[in-house]
This record gives structure tokens, sequence and C-alpha cells, in this order.
């Protein structure tokens, strides 16, 4: 796809109970070269964590069932060190956190996205 960010070489995690969420980070990441795995929820997040070796960075909606995005940041922190972006549209509640290395609002602008991912990797924007 002609006129998107190269995030080609980095494996990024999404995690939403949402399918839509999945399926349109997932197709932007995607169409950027990025690899992508996704969970449905945060115990399937945490199965990839738990067992990908190459996991650049983690996009986590936060609002989810049993475990809500807080909570899976926090156990992501004990197991391994990567980044972590919040997706939400309830910024505002979570706004006070600092478990998380970047926030992202819903609906998600994508050229903010690309952005916040190169920042959290320390990667220059192209």
């Amino acid at each position: 796809m002609a006129g998107l960010p190269d995030l080609s070489g980095l494996t990024v995690l999404v995690v939403d109970d949402d399918p839509d969420a999945i399926e349109v980070l997932s197709s932007f990441l995607t169409g950027c070269a990025a690899r992508v795995l996704f969970a449905r929820n945060a115990s399937d997040g945490l199965a990839y964590v738990n067992t990908e070796p190459k996991l650049d960075a983690v996009i986590t909606d936060l609002a989810m069932p049993e475990i809500d995005g807080v909570q899976f940041t926090r156990q992501i922190r004990q197991r391994r060190s990567v980044p972590v972006i919040a997706l939400t549209a309830f910024h505002k509640t979570y706004v006070s956190t600092e478990d998380f290395d970047a926030f992202l609002e819903k609906p998600v602008n994508f050229d903010k996205l690309s952005m916040v991912i190169k920042m959290v990797l320390g990667r220059r924007p192209l």
C-alpha cells in the first residue's frame, strides 16, 4: 500500500475484545508491513507475551471483560519489557495511570498510531 508508514520488521500484538477493532488495526499494521498478532482478551494476549520471542509492542484496549487493560499491562510488566500502548474510548478514566508507554483515543488516528509506535520504540518518524 502506497503512502503508509514503514513498520517492517516489527511484531505488534493487538489485544481488543472488539473483533472490528482488531480487524481495522490488523489491516493497517499489516499494510505498514508489520507482523501482527492478535488476541480477543487479556488471557490470550498473555499467552503471546509468554511464548512469542519477538514482540516489539503491544496495543491494548482498556475496557475488556475479566482482565482490563491496566491489569493486563501490569501482568506484562511482570514477565518482560515491551512497550504498551493503550487504545481506548475511555481515556479520561485511565489518564492517571503510569502503566502505559502511550495513550491513544478511539477511534484510532492512524497517523498518530504509527508515530506513537515509532516513538515508544525509539524510532524517528519517516
